[in-house]
């Protein structure tokens, strides 16, 4: 694909991570990501490992000035070689005793090591970086702020990687809607979406989600199974493409032939309430006012009772999105969060508990000085559906 991340900017980004160290007092910073989280180290080395946790494990030893070290499982080293942006590559089991040796090798004193990624940790590799520090008199903080924030605000390059994640999203749901009939199953519909997404440059951000009938849509995450569509049925897609390690979160719904007029009623209602809630966000507004805007909208609707049950915990109306499906900040119903330009979002939208199941619609949004711009086109893909395909 023509847009690309290139090695300038991972410079621009290591500069500014070094000004907010020394703001902060912290002398070497220590990242940690895996496969299913990649986004901290994939953002200072565009290197993303693979194979399971304890070999995909991925650090890095970042110190305010001179060469960066990065830590890996030793069957992803031989990758990193020769993809990475970062070249010194070590093996993360030798880590207790490579530690203290490259802390020793600076030209300035180390007294605080900034932690990022701590909730990622293996306990047991997070004791080894712990024994490796401490034994020297390191302090050791947590310093994920530092990284969260630099990887809010997107760069040009980075927003128009998501417009490409985004359509690309509309055109692997577009393929498999073009599939949906009675008889077709939950797995073999998700199935068409990877193939789309792979088969054109992509890959999997998360898994593409396919949920079909009341039992498996009522549930507001579940994976696709074995089982038929019906007449009548819900069949809701959550499809999330990677491109260039950026992705795109989008959620649309359709309903099959046979489908009540009240099923219908619910299904408008969401599209509305989402196209609502996009319009509504503008720079300056907390995540709290778009959860009470939401939250109005579905009282006057008479349908809260069928909202607030799955807006508790994490991810209640939306997320951060970028390096990974699913990022920092959650936007709920205590969510002080700011909006701002360059930021993106998964803005999402749920009902379930509908004895004939339940409804999720969810774009990928970009904050701009005006307002939010999506980059998905969801309605477009449900018209697209309803006359041609139905």
């Amino acid at each position: 694909m023509s847009v690309e991340v290139v090695a300038t900017e991972f410079e621009r980004r290591l500069a500014r991570t070094r000004e907010k160290m020394k703001e902060q007092g912290i002398d070497v910073l220590f990242v940690y990501s895996d496969e299913y989280h990649p986004g901290y180290s994939f953002y200072y080395t565009n290197f993303r490992t693979i194979n399971c946790i304890e070999e995909s494990a991925h650090a890095l030893f970042i110190p305010l000035e001179g060469e960066i070290q990065a830590f890996l499982g030793n069957l992803n080293r031989f990758a990193a070689k020769r993809f990475s942006w970062i070249k010194n590559v070590n093996n993360i089991y030798e880590m207790q005793d490579l530690l203290p040796k490259y802390v020793s090798e600076l030209s300035y004193p180390v007294k605080t090591v900034g932690v990022v990624g701590e909730e990622l940790f293996p306990i047991s590799l997070y004791r080894e970086m712990e024994k490796a520090f401490v034994k020297d008199g390191i302090n050791i903080v947590d310093a994920a702020d530092i990284v969260i924030q630099e990887r809010l605000y997107k760069s040009k390059t980075e927003l128009d990687l998501i417009r490409v994640a985004g359509k690309l999203a509309d055109d692997s749901i577009l393929a498999a809607l073009e599939q949906v009939q009675i008889g077709k199953t939950e797995i073999e519909l998700s199935a068409i979406g990877e193939y789309v997404t792979r088969s054109r440059g992509g890959e999997i951000g998360s898994a593409y989600l396919v949920v079909s009938g009341p039992d498996h849509t009522n549930l507001p995450t579940w994976r696709p199974m074995e089982r038929k569509i019906e007449r009548g049925d819900y069949v809701w897609f959550d499809f999330n493409p990677m491109v260039q390690g950026y992705c795109s979160d989008t959620g649309v719904v359709v309903a099959m032939e046979g489908a009540t007029e009240e099923q219908i009623r619910i299904m408008d209602f969401a599209y509305d309430t989402n196209q609502r809630m996009v319009e509504f966000i503008k720079p300056g507004m907390t995540g709290k006012q778009l959860f009470q805007e939401t939250l109005r909208i579905c009282e006057n609707a008479g349908l809260a009772d069928y909202f607030l049950p799955y807006t508790k915990g994490m991810r209640a109306i939306g997320h951060g999105v970028g390096l990974e499906v699913v990022e920092t900040p959650d936007l709920g119903p205590n969510s002080e969060f700011i909006f701002e330009p360059n930021m993106v979002f998964g803005i999402k939208f749920d009902l379930h508990g509908f004895p004939f199941g339940g409804v999720r619609v969810e774009p990928t949004v970009i904050i701009t000085e005006n307002g939010a711009e999506p980059v998905n086109d969801l309605r477009g893909l449900r018209r697209k559906y309803e006359s041609n395909f139905k």
